[in-house]
C-alpha cells in the first residue's frame, strides 16, 4: 500500500476510541450514534490536525525546512497544533492571522503564544489578502538563507489529507472489532481536507460509505475544493480510481453568520451533547457539525438505515474564548451561598 511508502512523523495518540452515544442518540431519534474521538489526538490539547500535521512535517523535513508558515482564525485549532507540531520538529513557526491584535489572548490565541509562535496580525483584511502576505514573506525568508515551508489553512493539501486516508484505515478495522459493516460519517468542513482524506480512505477501506459535511464557513464551493484535493490525494497513492464525488455531500445550512460566529443551533448541541454524553464540544467546528446531525437525523436524512458515526474533530479551547456564550446557563445555574 503506497500510503505506508510516504513518511509520517508520530504526533497523534492514535488510535483514538470510537465511544457509543447511547443517550445522545436516543435523544436525537437515532438508532445508533458513535463519536470518533479525534478530539483526543493528544498534541497540544488535541484535534483533527494531529493527523495532518504528521504527514506535513515529515514532508518539511524532507525538504530541510527550519521556519514553518501557516495561517488560520484568531481561534484556529491549526494553527495552535502547527504551533506544537513545529516544536516537535525543532523549527520556528509564524502565524498570520486576519484579525487585529486584542488587549486579552484567550483560548487558542493564549496557547499560540505559550508555544512560542510569533503571531502577525493583520487587520481589515480579506484571507486572499492574507495569503498574499504569507507568500511574500516566505520568499523573503528564502531569499535570506532560510529554507521555509508553507503550510496552507487547515494544512489541507493532498499530503495533509493522508492523515485522513490513514484515519479511515484505522476506523475500518475499529468498526469490524465492533461488528459494525456500515456506517454514515458525519464531519465539519472548514477548509476540505479532512473530507478529502475521507473520501479518498472510505473508497480505498470502506466504500459503501455515505459521507456528510456540515459546513462551517461560508462562501466556499467544498464540492470543488473537496474534489480537487481529493483527487489530487489519489494521485499521490497512484489509485486506478478517481474518487467518487457522488458519496459525499456538504451542507451550508447551519453556518450561521459567519465563520468563527457561534450560532443558537451550535451552543444547544454543545449542551445537550454535554448533558447526554459528557463529551465537550466547540462553537467554531464541532458545535455546528452536531447540530448539522440532529437537524438531518430529526429529518431522516442520515442514519434511517446505518449507525452514523460523528468525526469529534477537537477544538475545546475556543470555549474559553467565548464565556458570553453560556451566561445564561451560568447565570441559572450557580449560586452564592453564605456559611454561617
Amino acid at each position: 500500500m503506497l500510503l505506508d511508502n510516504y513518511p509520517r512523523n508520530e504526533y497523534a495518540v492514535i488510535p483514538t476510541p470510537i465511544q457509543r452515544a447511547y443517550y445522545l442518540a436516543k435523544a436525537i431519534g437515532l438508532q445508533e450514534l458513535l463519536i470518533k474521538r479525534d478530539d483526543n489526538t493528544g498534541l497540544a490539547m488535541g484535534g483533527n490536525k494531529a493527523r495532518k500535521l504528521e504527514f506535513l512535517f515529515a514532508d518539511a523535513e524532507r525538504l530541510g525546512a527550519d521556519i514553518v508558515l501557516t495561517c488560520g482564525g484568531i481561534q484556529s485549532n491549526h494553527v495552535r497544533m502547527t504551533a506544537a507540531a513545529a516544536n516537535k520538529a525543532g523549527m520556528k513557526c509564524i502565524i498570520y492571522v486576519p484579525s487585529e491584535k486584542p488587549d486579552e489572548f484567550k483560548g487558542n490565541l493564549l496557547l499560540d503564544i505559550i508555544l512560542d509562535a510569533e503571531v502577525i496580525f493583520l487587520h481589515n483584511i480579506e484571507w486572499e489578502q492574507l495569503e498574499a502576505a504569507m507568500n511574500a514573506d516566505f520568499g523573503q525568508l528564502k531569499a535570506s538563507g532560510h529554507n521555509p515551508y508553507l503550510i496552507p489553512v487547515g494544512g489541507s493539501t493532498p499530503i495533509g489529507a493522508l492523515g485522513y486516508v490513514n484515519a479511515v484505515k484505522e476506523v475500518s478495522g475499529q468498526l469490524n472489532e465492533m461488528g459494525i459493516d456500515k456506517v454514515d460519517m458525519v464531519c465539519a468542513v472548514g477548509s476540505g481536507g479532512t473530507m478529502s482524506g475521507l473520501l479518498v480512505g472510505t473508497q480505498l477501506y470502506m466504500p459503501n460509505t455515505q459521507l456528510t459535511g456540515i459546513s462551517v464557513a461560508a462562501g466556499i464551493d467544498f464540492k470543488v475544493k473537496i474534489s480537487d484535493i481529493s483527487a489530487k490525494t489519489a494521485k499521490l497513492l497512484d489509485m486506478n480510481e478517481q474518487p467518487d464525488i457522488n458519496r459525499f455531500s456538504i451542507y451550508d445550512d447551519y453556518v450561521g453568520e459567519a465563520y468563527g460566529v457561534p450560532t443558537l443551533e451550535a451552543k444547544n448541541a454543545i449542551l445537550l451533547t454535554a448533558k447526554t454524553e459528557g463529551i465537550i464540544l466547540d462553537p467554531v467546528y464541532t458545535g455546528k457539525a452536531m447540530a448539522g446531525l440532529i437537524d438531518l437525523a430529526l429529518k431522516g436524512v442520515i442514519g434511517r438505515n446505518n449507525p452514523v458515526l460523528f468525526w469529534h474533530t477537537g477544538g475545546a479551547p475556543a470555549l474559553f474564548a467565548n464565556p458570553q456564550l453560556f451566561k445564561e446557563e451560568a447565570d441559572k445555574l450557580s449560586h452564592a451561598k453564605e456559611i454561617k
